[in-house]
């Protein structure tokens, strides 16, 4: 039997810069496997020509003779960790955005930049030494994160015996150390790190090392750079600054220019230019104490003498870091403080394209200070924006939170950067961060998102859990935003969605029971963002592929790490299995074009020490499909053709797979008390159903002994496929785990029945 690939053939990425790329970790996505990243139905897919080539990988497991099976390789949705030689632990997502947690002991302030579809995050005390003793590929961590890496490794070249502390925090720890020494001293990075080392690189071969610019064009023009510290003479050190060509930055471009004692030469050909700086102060201890950023925009001319033969020609620019004068302040209804701040300068060309692309993030407050615009851009554009994160203080009654994502008006960097909200420009959201394990550490962001922006930033704001807070989150038009959760060592994240400022709403995070089933999309998502079908038929091919775990609210794991230790996976139509494997979630079948039951069983165990709950489930979905020559999903879905491709929704029809989503009256430590409980769960379909067959039917049954023997429950319907099931729980179960199996059919007799071993927990008796 050949297995093949699918191919993505007709795919729209949302509106943004150009530049954003797909994550290529080296695993191929699982023909019929448990993929590399989920199932179809990630958002925001990258474009054609900027995803990796899919191949296809061996597949386990057996298939019924003249049955075809296509490889379901799902965009690549999934998300890497890479630790940098700092210390610095930065989560990578497929569409570029980072969410970046801070070396231990330290605050996380940091520069990111973005060039030839790589993402570079680079930590402000690394700054002085970029280019010099330290390698920019140290912090490419798109590169990185192709190379497999999840901790830096490191090649040292020392002199006179001088040794490096290991990559990490300890690395970090020591070149903050050094900083700081330096900073007392009025000079930065000049000199060798730690007694002699000369020379840090990756250990391991990476594809985004990029040692010079690459221009298109005659570079036969001098610029000199000057960087002028606050005191108004050239900045002592290495300064890395960023300087572009914005008639056509594929003439020229380079993001890390050197500036050694404030003095930078580069040649270029002529044109219109802008440059960038961003340079921090430091104390004793190497924590910056305040960061400025400071740009110039200038032409070079076309006339004049060769720089090759007289140097006195050169176009002289100056970065004066004491014109960024404007500090960044924000005005909330409650009292917050700043946990982070983190800017985002992206400067195009005349034709859209990137020619810087970068900004600063700082936590802890630090000030932050911006040259504003004396006119807008004349050449290319010019976006500016601001993202806050702010924390109630410590002793608020309710811990609450601000999320504010603001831009500047096109073109310009405003003269005035306070910001004030109101709170009829905020969504209001009433969130709980479930955990069945006591105190377990998490860790959570907001990526937020304006209409030019496929990428966004954030520092993750670690915390205990079981938690509750209220949060607050709003932003300039067209603002939107998706949420990012760590839980032990498993990620969680939300479709992307849009504040409704005035509304107020609730979220739970991680309220079990966790279960396998089906990513949906968020309600009002763009229509050009490209919906990948996981429970489709395309013609005779059938596709069946499940997200591994999603908890009530529809937040889904991504698949690495993954804790599944095994799982089964079978489709069989009467008395024929089509397909069964282990150690996979799904797959696409060429099938017979008669209509014909189907019967999807699923099996999943997880070994995690950090829950407790909902680690083993069993699942069967029944429905009817046959043969698809119609449409029923929207324009902007693709789905799995025979051929093994993703080629668009003609001819695709979603299938009617009933999916149950629960409302399980726990507490968010998951647990329920003895006596009398309830359930309400609701019962619909897959996306893309037109006209589902009403849920008509629903069984609810409770297990206090592992699944040995169950009650049923009895069970009332409320109406549009909701139902509540009530029991009472023995109090001879306190302190036991509780299981539950469901089921729900619809009019049509297409049906789903779902076993969750330890769904919850009787509390203990206290008396």
């Amino acid at each position: 039997m050949r297995y093949r690939p699918i191919r993505q053939t007709t795919v729209r990425r949302r509106a943004g810069i150009r530049g954003a790329r797909a994550l290529a970790t080296g695993c191929a996505l699982a023909a019929i496997g448990l993929a590399a990243g989920p199932a179809p139905g990630a958002l925001a897919a990258p474009a054609p020509m900027e995803r990796p080539a899919t191949s296809a990988a061996t597949v386990h497991g057996t298939a019924a003779p003249g049955t075809t099976v296509h490889g379901t390789a799902a965009p690549d949705a999934t998300a890497h960790t890479v630790t940098l030689v700092t210390g610095e632990r930065v989560t990578l997502h497929a569409d570029g955005s980072v969410v970046v947690a801070p070396r231990p002991g330290a605050e996380a302030d940091y520069v990111t930049r973005r060039l030839d579809n790589d993402v570079f995050v680079i930590p402000m005390t690394a700054l002085p030494y970029l280019g010099r003793t330290l390698d920019p590929a140290l912090f490419n961590v798109s590169a990185l994160a192709e190379a497999g890496v999840t901790t830096t490794p490191v090649r040292i070249e020392p002199t006179g015996g001088v040794t490096a502390p290991p990559s990490g925090p300890a690395f970090g720890a020591a070149l903050a150390k050094q900083v700081g020494a330096e900073a007392a001293e009025g000079s930065v990075g000049g000199g060798p790190l730690f007694g002699g080392v000369t020379s840090v690189t990756p250990a391991v071969a990476t594809s985004g090392e990029r040692a010079a610019p690459r221009p298109a064009a005659r570079a036969d023009r001098t610029v000199k750079v000057t960087v002028l510290g606050t005191d108004g003479k050239p900045l002592p050190g290495t300064t890395s600054l960023a300087l572009a060509n914005v008639d056509d930055a594929a003439r020229y471009q380079e993001p890390s220019l050197q500036a050694v004692d404030g003095e930078a030469r580069a040649e270029v050909p002529a044109g219109h230019y802008t440059a960038m700086v961003s340079a921090g102060t430091f104390d004793s201890a190497g924590e910056p104490t305040g960061v400025r950023m400071a740009t110039a925009e200038f032409t070079v001319p076309v006339g004049g003498t060769d720089s090759r033969t007289d140097a006195a020609t050169a176009t002289d620019v100056v970065l004066d870091l004491r014109k960024a004068t404007e500090r960044i302040t924000f005005s909330t209804p409650r009292p917050a403080e700043e946990h982070q701040l983190i800017l985002h300068y992206l400067r195009q060309d005349t034709r859209g394209a990137v020619a810087v692309n970068g900004g600063v993030g700082v936590s802890g407050g630090a000030p932050v200070y911006v040259q504003p615009s004396g006119r807008p851009v004349t050449t290319g554009d010019l976006r500016f924006n601001v993202y806050t994160h702010r924390k109630a203080p410590a002793d608020a009654a309710t811990p609450y939170s601000y999320d504010l994502k603001l831009a500047n008006p096109a073109g310009t960097i405003a003269k005035n950067q306070h910001y004030t909200v109101t709170g009829r420009q905020l969504a209001t959201v009433r969130t709980d961060y479930h955990s069945d394990t006591p105190g377990r550490a998490q860790e959570v962001a907001r990526l937020m998102y304006l209409p030019y922006e496929s990428s966004g930033e954030a520092l993750s704001e670690p915390f205990k859990a079981p938690a509750r807070r209220i949060e607050y989150v709003g932003g300039s038009a067209g603002a939107s935003y998706q949420d990012w959760l760590k839980a032990g060592e498993r990620r969680f994240v939300s479709q992307e969605q849009t504040p409704r400022p005035g509304r107020t709403t609730s979220a739970d995070w991680l309220r079990g029971p966790l279960v396998p089933g089906f990513t949906e999309p968020a309600g009002g998502a763009a229509a050009d963002e490209t919906w990948y079908c996981a429970a489709c038929r395309k013609g005779d091919a059938l596709t069946f592929s499940l997200t591994t775990v999603l908890d009530s609210a529809g937040h889904h794991v991504l698949a690495l790490p993954s804790d599944i230790t095994s799982s089964h996976f079978a489709v069989v139509s009467g008395d024929t299995t089509l397909y069964e494997g282990d150690g996979v979630s799904g797959g696409a079948l060429t099938v017979p074009p008669d209509k014909a039951p189907y019967t999807v069983v699923y099996d999943q165990t997880r070994t995690n020490d950090d829950f407790r709950q909902s680690l083993t489930t069993h699942t069967e979905w029944t429905f009817a499909s046959g043969h698809s020559g119609g449409r029923t999903v929207p324009d902007n879905w693709t789905c799995v053709s025979e051929a093994g491709e993703y080629d668009g929704p003609a001819q695709c029809s979603a299938l009617p797979v009933v999916v149950p989503r629960y409302q399980l009256d726990t507490a968010p430590d998951g647990t329920s008390p003895a006596g009398d409980a309830h359930l309400v769960v609701g019962f619909g379909h897959v996306p893309g159903v037109v006209a589902p067959p009403a849920v008509t039917e629903a069984a609810v049954e409770v297990s206090f002994d592992g699944g040995e023997r169950w009650t049923e429950a009895s069970v009332t319907a409320l109406g549009e496929g909701r139902f509540r099931a009530d029991w009472t729980t023995p109090d001879a179960a306190a302190g036991r785990d509780a299981s539950l199996r469901v089921t729900g059919t619809d009019a049509d007799g297409n049906a789903v029945t779902q076993t969750v071993k330890a769904a919850f927990t009787v509390a203990a008796d206290r008396g």
